[in-house]
Formats: C-alpha cells, structure tokens, sequence
C-alpha cells in the first residue's frame, strides 16, 4: 500500500476522501452522532478515535499528523495538501 505522498497526481485524484472514510466509519460504529460526521472535515487531536483514523486515511504517522496540524491548523483539506506537498 502506497502512503498518499507517494502517490502521482492522477493516483490521488482517485483516491477516497478520508472524510468520506470516517463518515462511513461512523455508519458503521453505530454510536457516533450527526456531529461528529458534520465535523469530519477538522481533525480533532484530543480524540484518540480520531487521530486513529486520520493517521489511517492519511498515510502518516501520529507525529506526522501533529506536526501538520501545528504548520496548517486542523483543516482536514489543508492538512492532506500540506503533507502531500511535503513528502
């Protein structure tokens, strides 16, 4: 499996959105509520669940996803760029 940065331009445009991944990670758990899909586009490092599913859908590594959050704000959209154009 290739991380995201190793990907060419046309392998990402296919790639799945990893919101999209969580939201169906929230369908099929069952427990989440509307609000945790509604704020699948920010990346919430407080929640362990979260950081799980973003390192996952990302390709990277927790310290990996804290530093890019830390340069780019929690943003998943600005995030995904900001470790693409970096890798």
């Amino acid at each position: 499996m290739k991380l995201i940065q190793e990907l060419s331009a046309e392998e990402r445009r296919w790639q799945p959105d990893p919101a999209d991944w969580l939201k169906e990670q929230d369908n099929l758990a069952g427990d989440k509520t509307h609000a945790s899909v509604q704020h699948a586009h920010r990346i919430n490092l407080d929640e362990a669940c979260e950081i799980r599913d973003w390192t996952h859908a990302l390709g990277v590594s927790e310290q990996e996803l804290r530093n890019a959050v830390a340069v780019v704000g929690d943003r998943a959209d600005r995030v995904r760029e900001f470790l693409t154009r970096r890798y």
